[in-house]
């Protein structure tokens, strides 16, 4: 009982005929932000990288590591109503993603056969954001809440509230080894329309595992320095998929891409060789995706030299190392926004691509 009542934030607020009762995922008396490699020596509460990276990664990896991509909180209450109020940092939404992707929170509840249900909120976007859940029921006895927070923006703070005649009690974060995954936009979640529909998002409840998205927009490069921190990670499943944002023959000409992708692969074989890698092509790198050349010939360029080195590797005896294309992934003219960034379609198959590929690595299945 005493720990429940410090998870509870000491204030509440009467609104549509209750009174609520209030928590602060910040100011939990153990750690709930599941979905990051770190859980101290945090600057601020959502960070995804640890204080120190400040110092490794470049400005703009840092700056996109404060967003809170790919991080849950997991949840049980015997509310029907439950209303998430918080503030972000950044600018609500983009030219192609909506504010529901950009800066919304997304609820899901699992139940006791691990069925996924997504529960339906009503929400406002003003200074402070607010998701109304209400008069919602699960088709069978719930096993957790689920609450994804925003892709692509930091919350400053956030609380969770329930009707104070009903239970809630947060969930310690799984300590089963997670999948870390390292990559771009696409995997921070551009640009679905909200973030349980992120692939990673899609692919955690897929698989039933908890996954590290450390995609950073424009910036997942296969740089040494964001290695070396995933290096710290005790993972199942090491992925790599950068290729999106390594397409410039004039900034990484083919050696020095190469490079990259070897180096990365013996970095962290270095440290757990027993745990295998799963490399990415372009997901666009086919052309039926896309009808401007020169955006295509740049994506099947950079999925060549993914293709090319992965096979190199191979045949010098590199073990535990695996290739996703990007006809298993199978985009088609349908699977994009903006000719790269999936819409919800995409993301779909992406998750369903990447299902069957871990899967497959790990010889698990259904």
């Amino acid at each position: 009982m005493l720990l429940f009542l410090s998870m509870i934030v000491g204030f509440s607020y009467s609104q549509a005929s209750h009174t609520y009762k209030w928590f602060d995922p910040a100011q939990s008396a153990f750690p709930v932000i599941e979905g990051r490699g770190w859980q101290a020596e945090l600057k601020d509460a959502y960070d995804r990288f640890p204080a120190k990276a400040e110092q490794t990664v470049r400005k703009e990896v840092w700056k996109l590591s404060k967003n809170a991509a790919g991080e849950y909180i997991r949840f049980t209450t015997n509310a029907s109503e439950i209303v998430v109020r918080y503030i972000v940092s950044g600018g609500k939404n983009f030219d192609h993603m909506p504010s529901t992707g950009v800066s919304g929170v997304d609820l899901y509840v699992q139940d006791n056969a691990d069925n996924w249900h997504w529960v339906r909120a009503a929400y406002k976007f003003g200074d402070t954001i607010e998701y109304r859940y209400s008069g919602f029921a699960s088709p069978a006895p719930v096993k957790e809440f689920r609450l994804y927070l925003p892709l692509y923006n930091t919350p400053v703070w956030l609380n969770i509230g329930v009707p104070e005649t009903n239970t809630f009690s947060a969930l310690p974060v799984n300590k089963e080894k997670p999948l870390v995954l390292y990559g771009t936009s696409i995997l921070q979640g551009g640009c679905a329309s909200r973030p349980g529909l992120a692939w990673t998002n899609i692919l955690g409840r897929k698989l039933n595992m908890p996954i590290i998205n450390l995609g950073f927009s424009g910036n997942g490069r296969l740089e040494q320095p964001v290695i070396d921190l995933i290096n710290e990670i005790d993972a199942k499943l090491f992925v790599l998929d950068c290729q999106p944002n390594l397409v410039d023959k004039k900034q990484y000409p083919e050696p020095e891409l190469e490079n990259r992708i070897r180096n990365s692969v013996k970095s962290l074989q270095s440290k757990h060789p027993a745990t295998p890698i799963l490399l990415a092509e372009h997901c666009c790198g086919f052309p039926a995706v896309n009808l401007d050349s020169a955006s295509a010939n740049r994506y099947i360029w950079t999925s060549e030299v993914m293709a090319n080195t992965f096979s190199k590797m191979k045949k010098e005896g590199v073990k535990n190392i695996y290739l996703l294309t990007a006809k298993d992934i199978g985009f088609d003219m349908e699977s994009t926004v903006d000719g790269t960034h999936p819409n919800d379609i995409g993301m779909m198959k992406y998750a369903e691509a990447y299902e069957k590929a871990i899967r497959k690595i790990f010889s698990t299945g259904r």
